[in-house]
């Protein structure tokens, strides 16, 4: 999943506008003329993709891979042209979303050209291209002919006036010629000037979002966070429940059959019944430290007092202790907003877990990066362990579907990396934003 932040489309769409209207210079007319270059190969590279896909139709085969290249063909002419926005008018158009398969493998890539065809993301980032190659094309070819008329109008009309093999052909006398030379002239300076101007308004026509689809993603967004909340909260409830049931628990139960022992021996055998006492306080203690363990899960402590980096410091600690050589990477210039540390510690906590219990790994390395720039947290764990982790429903996930949910919760996202035979490389992309 990805999130949007706080989307207000049409104040971002109108901070955007601003550097394209008042940026004239070389850099813009310079790209209006390679645009009108490259217009006059480029457009013609689509005209051929199009017949030879129609010709194709009949063979499926042909008509796949025809369509296939249109389609690659469009996705990166469409980031060339975010790219040549940015540098040539500053601009940073906001980048529509792009609706993700839920598929993996081929099935996925084949889903994901399916969704890409039916978005109109691509068909407007299509005609986005096709527009503005031919805007640039006009323009530029506009311009060249009244630069040529400027230049050889005066001189022809000269030669025609004086010539008298000349004589019976009409051509517009000198006098008239100067005066439109210089303003011919002056319209093609004119237009290499201020024509990039109509480029960066189509940039943002056809490249920005629509408000409306925005919107929609924005509440999908939602939806999703809140889906995976509930989840994350269910996943939460039955660790515990068997965290409990599992050591606190039996710890318990066997500490109250300790004590009664004791007790049904106190008068008649009190060496025994103070053998049993002594147990039953190493039950006593142990319980608490497995009590303690599952409050950590919980909530650690460490985490609100010491911040992030003490926290998986500790983590990273018991993992050692485990036979798991393990390297933490950590660089935080500042806190982070509690939900965001919360969330990165699990994702660090359950998957260091993960590696000692199931990963047969023998080393892991922990990176967490804050991106101020974007305001994000990474967070990865690597291992050599014999990899095969998937995220899956069954009882045997090993936690993954729970961080999954968490991460999704935090309105993140979350990948695993785990071909057979290793490596695993789980990573987390977590936004900052208090």
């Amino acid at each position: 999943m990805v999130a949007v932040t706080n989307p207000d489309v049409e104040s971002v769409m109108t901070d955007a506008t601003q550097p394209a209207i008042r940026r004239i210079g070389v850099l813009p007319s310079a790209s209006m003329i390679v645009g009108a270059v490259a217009a006059a190969v480029w457009l013609w590279l689509y005209v051929m993709i199009v017949i030879v896909g129609i010709w194709l139709v009949p063979s499926v085969v042909g008509f796949a891979l025809a369509l296939l290249m249109f389609v690659y063909l469009t996705r990166g002419a469409e980031w060339l042209e975010r790219r040549r926005s940015e540098v040539v008018f500053g601009m940073n158009i906001p980048i529509p979303p792009r609706t993700m398969s839920s598929h993996s493998g081929f099935r996925g890539w084949f889903n994901q050209i399916g969704l890409d065809i039916s978005s109109a993301r691509l068909w407007k980032g299509c005609a986005h291209h096709a527009l503005r190659l031919i805007y640039d094309l006009l323009a530029v070819g506009l311009a060249l002919f009244l630069l040529a008329f400027a230049f050889l109008a005066p001189a022809a009309a000269i030669a025609v006036s004086r010539s008298d093999v000349a004589a019976g052909l009409s051509f517009i006398p000198p006098a008239l010629a100067w005066p439109l030379a210089v303003v011919a002239l002056l319209a093609s300076v004119a237009i290499v000037v201020f024509a990039p101007l109509i480029d960066a308004k189509i940039d943002l026509w056809l490249l920005s979002p629509s408000p409306t689809a925005m919107f929609q993603h924005e509440l999908n967004a939602l939806a999703e966070a809140r889906m995976g909340a509930v989840s994350s909260a269910h996943s939460e409830r039955h660790r515990i429940e068997r965290d409990l049931h599992d050591s606190v628990q039996s710890r318990l139960v066997s500490l109250a059959m300790t004590i009664g022992l004791a007790q049904t021996k106190f008068e008649t055998d009190p060496t025994a019944a103070k053998a049993l006492i002594a147990e039953a306080h190493d039950d006593a203690k142990t319980a608490l430290v497995e009590l303690r363990n599952v409050v950590r899960g919980i909530a650690p402590s460490i985490l609100s007092d010491r911040g992030l980096d003490a926290a998986l410091s500790s983590v990273v600690q018991r993992t050692q202790h485990t036979g798991v050589s393990t390297t933490l990477n950590i660089d935080l210039p500042r806190r982070i907003p509690a939900e965001t540390e919360s969330v990165a510690y699990f994702v660090v906590a359950e998957a260091l877990t993960n590696v000692a219990k199931h990963a047969c790994a023998t080393r892991a390395v922990v990176t967490v990066r804050l991106d101020q720039a974007q305001n994000t947290l990474h967070v990865s764990v690597l291992d050599d362990g014999r990899g095969g982790a998937q995220i899956t429903d069954s009882a045997n996930a090993t936690g993954l579907r729970g961080l999954a949910d968490r991460v999704r919760a935090a309105r993140g996202t979350f990948a695993v990396s785990s071909p057979a035979g290793g490596p695993t490389l789980i990573t987390a992309v977590l936004p900052c934003a208090s």
